[in-house]
């Protein structure tokens, strides 16, 4: 009886271990709220575009996981589908240079995966999360539709 309650010790010992050691480098998913309103220069986004999801960097594989969900108010449909998605490296109120294209397929409003990232790049996300944001264009708004600095 001992020696089964031991070997049952050990392997819940082991699934714990194991699981920690599957989660090493995997970060919290970060909630982002995609509004016009945080597109620079100020107004210059697309009012009828919003979204939300969410975004988790992985440091032990080197990626970028997300879902996002991108819609557009009624109208003529002339701003649909987005053009573009990447996460940009600027804190909030600035632009800056495109550090990773999401290469979103916007044929529905919903769209998830991951892109690999290099190592580096994974860390500084993960531990500057505020110096970067995720910035969905479109054809009427080339320079940014909608916005979400991520954070902590």
């Amino acid at each position: 009886m001992k020696r089964k309650k031991l070997l049952i010790c050990m392997g819940l010992v082991l699934v714990l271990t194991l699981g920690t050691v599957v989660n090493v480098g995997a970060g919290a998913s970060k909630l982002i709220y995609l509004d016009w309103h945080n597109v620079v220069p100020a107004g210059s986004g697309d009012p009828n575009m919003f979204g939300d999801g969410t975004v988790t960097v992985s440091t032990g594989q080197a990626q970028i996981c997300y879902n996002l969900r991108v819609f557009v108010y009624p109208g003529d449909g002339s701003n649909w589908p987005p053009t573009s998605t990447g996460i940009y490296r600027a804190p909030a109120g600035s632009n800056g240079p495109l550090v990773a294209d999401l290469h979103l397929d916007f044929s529905s409003p919903e769209v998830s995966g991951c892109v690999s990232v290099s190592s580096a790049l994974a860390h500084d996300i993960k531990q500057h999360p505020s110096d970067y944001y995720i910035l969905v264009t479109s054809i009427n708004h080339p320079d940014g539709a909608v916005r979400a600095q991520l954070i902590r």
